[in-house]
């Protein structure tokens, strides 16, 4: 069973979530995909934006969280994160899009672990706590919603300018009502 909390924020927005995911742990941030063996880290969510093998990315706290499996994928020569069986949190990022359009951002994490006998555990205790304080910020910071997703100062800023919010599925637009 997963957890989830989806937003919309500028790269500003992001920039002071960063920070503050790194102001209580040591947080990496991790792609989906890499074809380097010893995994590759960046700086933000906006440096993974055109990347061959995609932009999805994850944060993992090195400070509570064992490293996560990464499984080598030969036919296609890359490694690939298995958050499903690790303690990352799988995030989306809102991006800018044609048409004046923001993409809708998220931050997801699965609960539990499938063992190999085919038992579900519960992921770690600090790992779920650490997820909901980062859950805590977003909904502290961003206290406007639109279709249940919070939106920053920033970004509503923006779409009372005009900027459009959507899905993060290109072309699917929230309701605007709200």
């Amino acid at each position: 069973m997963g957890k989830q909390i989806r937003f919309y924020m500028t790269d500003e927005d992001e920039n002071e979530f960063i920070a503050f995911v790194r102001s209580i742990g040591d947080v990496a941030i991790l792609p989906q995909a890499t074809r380097e063996e010893k995994g590759e880290v960046f700086a933000s969510f906006r440096e993974l934006v055109g990347r061959e093998l995609g932009e999805s990315c994850h944060l993992w706290n090195r400070s509570l969280s064992p490293a996560p499996l990464v499984r080598h994928i030969p036919d296609h020569q890359y490694y690939w994160l298995d958050f499903m069986q690790s303690e990352v949190v799988n995030v989306w990022p809102c991006k800018m899009l044609p048409r004046n359009q923001l993409s809708m951002g998220r931050l997801h994490i699965e609960t539990t672990f499938l063992c190999p006998d085919g038992s579900i555990v519960a992921k770690g205790a600090p790992f779920l706590d650490w997820f909901d304080r980062l859950c805590k910020w977003v909904r502290k910071n961003y206290r406007r919603k639109l279709d249940g997703a919070h939106v920053s100062p920033r970004v509503h800023a923006l779409a009372a300018e005009g900027i459009s919010l959507v899905d993060h599925w290109v072309g699917v637009q929230p309701n605007q009502s709200q």
